[in-house]
């Protein structure tokens, strides 16, 4: 199934609206991408959705506010596999690009076999 950039974005705005999220866009123009959510606030930060991973990199910050096992009395690597979990599970579509950019955003939190086991079973 081919998904065009625009459906991509009006996505994630209409996720947005639905939910009372707040969105704050980072430029293009800098050079490191700064994502983040903040979900007492119901705020995100994300770069304009101009490809996939910019794509699935937003459902992932919405995921951390729409998501299961979002509160801090979780652990990070718990909150962030959850998120990746919901961004997953709500995407109009999920390629090798969104998979190798989950994976990566995960090794970079040092997930463990357990883990991998749940993305796995939950996803699958």
């Amino acid at each position: 199934m081919t998904v065009k950039r625009i459906e991509m974005a009006l996505h994630v705005q209409q996720l947005c609206a639905e939910n009372g999220i707040m969105v704050t866009y980072q430029s293009l123009n800098d050079r490191v991408p700064r994502y983040y959510a903040q979900p007492a606030s119901k705020l995100i930060c994300i770069r304009p959705t101009k490809n996939t991973g910019y794509y699935v990199s937003a459902l992932h910050e919405l995921g951390h506010i729409l998501g299961n096992r979002q509160s801090p009395t979780f652990s990070t690597l718990t909150r962030e596999l959850h998120a990746w979990i919901w961004a997953k599970k709500n995407a109009l579509v999920w390629t090798d690009t969104a998979e190798r950019i989950m994976r990566s955003a995960m090794d970079s939190y040092g997930w463990q076999q357990r883990q991998k086991d749940i993305w796995e079973r939950v996803t699958s």
